[in-house]
This record gives structure tokens, sequence and C-alpha cells, in this order.
């Protein structure tokens, strides 16, 4: 039976699938009705974690029917079973060349090598396949590239992986059959129906969304370009912009909303770059569910660590060796090495041009946005002016939340005044009125100065609980438990954060407390603790997501429960990161500095919530002990104290 499935049915993908389908039914109409035969397509499928990301269709193929009745390909091959991705091209003739054995094609002005992407779809989906099914066994893939708009007969004559638009059935199977050359005369990849079944199921199942998810989605997709109202509009690309806020001012949503109406409105290539994995697997998942692609040589969106994104240019560079097993203990000295070499033009602008034609899914980018930049090095900065120029980046910088211990920069500098444009928030578009009312009084007493977030005036309401003593009371998680679903909210929509004493270091792989517990309770978890996870986002409305404190920023929950923040705010003082600049100082005091440094993580998960903060401290006697009760004593009402044994 054949079946196409779908995502997103607005896209240029499922029209080709339901093209291609078209195409079956014509020629091989058996596929309608015989139950022996089964024709799956999937358009827009994301191999998350995996580079690339995206794969425009999937075709899963088997016919169980007796030998003498399958399908003979151009070269003699029985076609049992095959599984292929296609990459879906729709430039036209005049876009498309063909160098040797490769594809290429032309969007905004820059080219795009095509075959290299399919090429590399292939071993993305190959892994994806292998981490997310039962028996951890991907089969053999075969991959394709279709041009929509490219006549057959203006293809290369020589052997190749490249479908042409008046291509149907009987050519992808001679192409199967050519890939497979060499092989056994029948050509089966599934030697099973539960293995064809347990591939598709994992791309047959649909991400859901929250009603914190649709919210959210609302509010990244509402229009900041306006040309009308906002200056920045008409210099995207023209000037730094600068996005300048404390935390909770909604500094990373407004990354977001431009990334979102300069990808579908404006057609750009867009990718926000973060030092955060979980903030990665958070913001992929929300473009996940809106169906956001990242496609070659055309318009793209997405979200990638800062070292993942040197590492791919360094190593498309040949600064780095490929399988470079050292980068992240040199990962100063390659950066230092990379600078150098661009600065005595060794690495030429040629150099440049030709990764990123040849990695374009990766590198070519219109637009570059900075996700908390106050804690960027200078390097990282320059690296990124050389490769793509200050024009092409829009940075995020948080007031209070320079927490990394490097020497705090300037992305301005040496730039004119005309050259880069500064955008200040001061509105809460996070936290509720009481909630950001409280965090205004923990500042206070933290005596961080000039806190200056202010609620919208609509946002009212808000709940701050203090909860001592036991952190994993059962009664105590109950009441989390119906806070999760209260509102017509979902587990997903909590954020549970926990201190590094809280992750068990011992277990293969890593895991917290929390989830150690609920595991126990039958609750599912997605346990950011554990690196792998935290590179991959949750998959279930019914998952509670835990992240330690130190990978809390950008993300934020309906409901946020800090557990042991007292430990947490002593483990930051001991482990201080202190900037060289300021170790210089006349003035340095090392158990001040220490201080003000772990005053300013706290700051971080406080503004992490939307309706509900759920604050647990082992030591009502500690530091952060008496500030809360100081807070809980001013604001009775607001903020309740509860004991748990």
């Amino acid at each position: 039976m054949l079946t196409v499935h779908a995502t997103n049915q607005d896209t240029a993908e499922h029209k080709a699938a339901l093209a291609l389908a078209k195409a079956v039914s014509v020629e091989f109409p058996e596929v309608n009705s015989s139950r022996e035969i089964v024709l799956e397509i999937f358009s827009n499928i994301q191999c998350f974690g995996q580079r690339p990301q995206d794969v425009d269709l999937l075709v899963v193929f088997a016919d169980y029917r007796a030998a003498e009745k399958l399908q003979q390909s151009k070269n003699g091959s029985a076609i049992h079973s095959f599984c292929a991705t296609i990459e879906v091209k729709s430039h036209s003739h005049g876009s498309v060349w063909f160098e040797g054995q490769n594809c290429l094609v032309r969007y905004n002005n820059r080219d795009h090598d095509v075959t290299s992407q399919s090429e590399a779809q292939k071993y993305s989906l190959k892994k994806y396949i292998e981490r997310n099914s039962r028996t951890r066994k991907a089969p053999w893939i075969n991959n394709l590239i279709w041009l929509t708009n490219v006549a057959s007969s203006d293809l290369p004559r020589s052997d190749n992986n490249i479908l042409g638009a008046d291509s149907g059935w009987g050519s992808l199977i001679d192409k199967i059959g050519l890939l497979n050359s060499g092989t056994a005369n029948i050509i089966q990849t599934f030697t099973s129906r539960s293995w064809l079944n347990g591939v598709a199921g994992i791309f047959a199942k649909r991400l859901e969304a929250s009603k914190i998810d649709r919210k959210r989605i609302e509010a990244i997709t509402k229009s900041v370009l306006d040309r009308d109202q906002q200056r920045y509009a008409d210099r995207l690309g023209k000037q730094l912009l600068v996005i300048r806020g404390r935390g909770g001012t909604g500094k990373t949503v407004r990354l977001i909303q431009i990334a979102s109406q300069a990808y579908d409105e404006y057609g750009m290539r867009v990718i926000l770059l973060t030092y955060n994995k979980a903030l990665v697997a958070d913001i992929t998942r929300l473009l996940s569910i809106q169906g956001v692609r990242n496609a070659t040589g055309e318009s793209g969106m997405m979200v990638r660590t800062i070292h993942s994104f040197v590492r791919e240019w360094l190593t498309s560079l040949a600064v780095l060796p490929k399988g470079c097993k050292d980068f992240v203990d040199k990962y100063e000295s390659y950066k230092r090495e990379a600078l150098e070499l661009l600065s005595q033009k060794t690495i030429t602008e040629e150099d440049i041009k030709l990764a990123r034609s040849s990695h374009s899914r990766d590198l070519d980018w219109d637009l570059l946005l900075i996700d908390e930049s106050q804690d960027w090095p200078a390097s990282e900065r320059d690296l990124l002016y050389k490769l793509y120029s200050p024009d092409n980046i829009i940075i995020a910088d948080g007031v209070d939340q320079f927490v990394r211990g490097v020497e705090r920069i300037d992305w301005r500098q040496g730039m004119a005044r005309r050259s880069s444009q500064i955008i200040r928030l001061r509105k809460s578009m996070r936290l509720k009125a009481e909630i950001c009312q409280v965090v205004k009084a923990v500042a206070d007493e933290l005596e961080i100065a000039e806190w200056d977030l202010e609620p919208v005036p609509e946002a009212y309401g808000g709940k701050v609980y203090i909860v001592v003593g036991n952190g994993l009371s059962e009664k105590l998680h109950s009441r989390i438990f119906a806070t999760a679903a209260s509102d017509g909210n979902k587990p997903v929509d909590m954020l549970l954060c926990v201190p590094p004493s809280w992750v068990n270091r011992e277990s293969a792989p890593r895991v917290s407390r929390v989830a150690e517990a609920y595991t126990k309770w039958g609750k599912s978890v997605w346990d950011g603790v554990n690196d792998e996870l935290r590179g991959e986002y949750p998959t279930s409305l019914d998952q509670y997501r835990i992240v330690q404190y130190d990978s809390c920023r950008g993300l934020e929950g309906w409901a946020v429960v800090c557990f042991a923040l007292d430990t947490f705010f002593d483990h930051k003082k001991n482990k201080a990161e202190i900037s060289n600049d300021a170790k210089e100082s006349l003035f340095y005091n090392q158990d001040l500095a220490s201080s003000e440094f772990a005053k300013k993580w706290l700051m971080i998960p406080f503004t992490r919530a939307i309706d509900a903060l759920i604050i647990h401290i082992k030591d009502p006697d500690s530091y952060v002990g008496q500030v809360l009760k100081v807070v809980h004593e001013k604001y009775p009402d607001v903020v309740k104290w509860d004991v748990y044994d």
C-alpha cells in the first residue's frame, strides 16, 4: 500500500512527494491495492542531532510478492526493497550546472554543492536511525537528487544519481538498480517486515505542540521587521545590531523573531549561535514543530553551538585535520592559528568562498545571530567578523549575565557610530508581574545595582514557593505534578534545574537525582544532564525537562523548579571564574569577586519562570536562605514558605 506522510503539507517537498506518489500510481497501480507491497514516502523529515539535519524526501519500499513478480531495473536487478533519500531542487535550468559528477545550484548569487549535501544526508539518516531504532541497526541507504525543473535530456550522460523533471517511478527504480550494481541479482534492503516497520515508525511519529509551545511559536513568528516602524529593518546586512537587556527581557526570543521573519519573508539563510546545548535543543524543537528547514541552495534556519560551528569552519579551511581528537583541548590555539592565517591572507577570500559553497548547508549564511554575546571571547568575535563581516551579525547582550570569566569585549570596537545600532529591552517578556516583583526584591537583597526589569502590564499573576528541606519529597513532587497539569499545561512545559552535586556521574550515561526519582515514580523525563541526550530535544509532551543550572540560560518554563539553589550558589562561589582584568585591579578582593560572580548566576534561574517559581533550599540559614526569608517576609502573600521532611 502507498502512504504519503507529511508534518507540513504546505511545502514544495510535500508537493514533490505527492507528485512522486502520483507517478507511482500511474506506472505501478498495484501499489494502491496490494498488501504485499509497501511504499511509504515521507517529506520534510528532520534528523535532529545530525549534520545535515533536514531530508527533503525519504522513500521506504518493499515488495513481498513472489520473485517473478518483482519489478526489474534497467540493469536487470529485481527490486525487492530499498531505502532512499531524495534531495529535491526546483531551481530553473539556468541556475543548475554540473562539474564532473557534481550537481551545483545558484542561490542569492552564491554557489551550492547539491551532490555533497545529498551524500551527507545519507549518513545523517543512517546515524539517526541507528540512534533511534530499537535494534540500533540502519538499512543500506541510497541517495538521489531530483531536479524538478530540469529535463532528463539535460542531465549528464554519465552514470549518476540524478532524476530529471520528467522522471517517474521507472526512472527511480533504474537509479536504485544502478546504485546497487555489483550486488546480488535481487536488491533486498529489508530482510523482514518488522525491520521496515521499525524504520518507518521512527519518522511516522509527529512532534506535538503543548499550549506553551503554541504561545512561544506565536511569539517568535510575530513580525518585528516592520519597515515603517523599526529602524533596523532596512539595515539588515548593513550594520551590526545589538539587542541589550537583562534576563527575562526576551533577548533570545527577539533573535528568533528576527531569524524567523528573515527566513520566512525575506528568503534569507539565518543561523543562531550559542554556547548552550540545551538551548539548541529547545529552539530546534520549536523550529521542528513549525516546519522550519535548512536546505541546500534555499532559505534556511539553524541553531548550533559555537564550538561545533567553529569546528566545521576550521575543518573546511584545512586548519583542523578531519577526525581531529584534540579539538576541545586545543580549541584556543586552533582559533589563534585560523586568525593568523586569515590575517596573513594565507587563507584567501577564494578559500572562504569555496568552503561556503562546498558546505553551504552548514556554512553559507546571510545573517548570524549571537546569543549571550557578553560571554564570548574576542577570538570568536574576530573569527566571525573575518568570515562574515560585522554587518551580517546581530548580537544579544545580557546585562549582569557575564558569567564565563572571559574578558568582556566590545563588539563595536573600532566601528563608526553609524555602523552599529543598540536596541534596549526593559520589559519582562517572560515573568508574570508578581514573579517580576519578587525577582526585583531578590536583586535588591543581593545588591545587584540598577535592576530595571519591568513587568508587562497585562502579565498579571504569578506564584513563588520557597521549599525547605527534602527536595525529593513525594508530597512536594505530587504538588509539582499538579502544577504541571494546571491550566492545560503539559510536563514538557516545566523546567527543573539541578546543581552539579545532584548529578550521578558514576552511572553511564549520567543521570540526575530528580530523573532517578521520577523514573521510580513512573514519570517520563528528558534528562539534560546526559551529554548525549542534551544534544536532542524532548519528543513527548509527557517528558519533564531536567537541566543543570549551567544549561538553563535562554530556557523557560510555565513552572520552574530550582533544586538546592543554596548548594548551587556555594558551588559557583567556590568555582568562580574571574577574568584576568578583574584580578589585576588595584581593589581586587577574591571573596567579594567570587560572591558577585555567584550572585549574577543566581539571577539566571530566577528569570526562567512564566507563572510559577519553586525554589528549593537545603539550609534556611544559608546565605541564599536568608535572602529568601527576607523576601518572603516582605511579600508573604506572593512568596509562600513550606518545609518538607
